[in-house]
């Protein structure tokens, strides 16, 4: 095991040091979000996440820099565009405004898996969630971005979120380990992006399914989350027609790097 965490933070750093090298070093944090897509500058509040709101409508000021001990507020244009998530032609759906966790908040899949975070990244300078919609027995989506801040300014947020990202897929990977009964299959896994399917057992029979995103852009990591729960034996009213991985992973990073104009 300490071999294999060895070599995933080996990919993680080696795939910084490449993401960096492309990147200007003299960029700044200068860009105002709003002026991303319309519908992907702000997201729905998930039910379950904890926090204070954070307005849908504001705009960003210019990426902010990651400060330890504050939870800081993301660019609002860091968020997916809805209609490039899957199953948007038969579910719609639809941004509004995004809940901060706090720099102890948790990305979706590491609640699912009860994935334990590293002591090296128990807290992480900003963490928000959105939920874009979804219901009971079917197909739900969420959103949850965690950074340290802009690359540009400090190679050290770009070698943290590659080492998160590689902490969290040794986990979904292990997911087993952690909720007996959880299977998973990966789709992708190139150091950088993460794709996976899972079926996570819930107490009373029932199971949750679940389609994972992840993508480590610069300083921040970014997840996209499909779930839904369901009863044993259920399945989701929608028929699951996600499309590539590609199709997916793409724009969820895009505007990560556009927000935070270190890219």
């Amino acid at each position: 095991m300490r071999s294999l965490r060895l070599t995933a933070a080996a990919v993680a750093c080696l795939s910084a040091v490449a993401v960096l090298t492309a990147c200007d070093p003299e960029g700044t944090d200068t860009s105002d979000s709003a002026a991303s897509a319309a519908p992907s500058t702000a997201s729905t509040a998930a039910p379950s996440a904890a926090g204070s709101a954070s307005p849908a409508a504001s705009k960003s000021q210019g990426a902010p820099e990651a400060t330890p001990g504050k939870a800081g507020r993301l660019p609002a244009g860091v968020w997916i565009d809805p209609k490039a998530v899957p199953l948007n032609s038969a579910l719609h759906w639809k941004a509004g405004p995004a809940k901060v966790l706090g720099e102890k908040g948790r990305l979706r899949i590491e609640e699912l898996c009860k994935i334990p975070r590293e002591d090296s990244f128990a807290e992480v300078p900003m963490v928000e969630t959105a939920a874009l919609g979804g219901a009971a027995g079917d197909w739900a989506a969420d959103e949850t971005i965690a950074s340290f801040g802009s690359s540009a300014k400090s190679s050290g947020a770009a070698q943290s979120a590659y080492g998160l990202l590689s902490g969290v897929t040794e986990g979904l990977k292990g997911c087993a380990s952690t909720v007996p009964g959880a299977t998973v299959k990966v789709t992708v896994e190139d150091g950088m992006t993460v794709a996976a399917t899972l079926t996570v057992p819930q107490s009373g029979g029932g199971s949750t399914e679940v389609h994972e995103y992840l993508t480590a852009k610069d300083g921040t990591l970014a997840e996209l989350t499909l779930h839904a729960q369901l009863p044993k034996g259920g399945h989701p009213k929608t028929a699951w027609a996600g499309g590539s991985d590609d199709a997916v992973l793409n724009p969820l990073a895009a505007p990560v790097c556009t927000a935070f104009a270190d890219c």
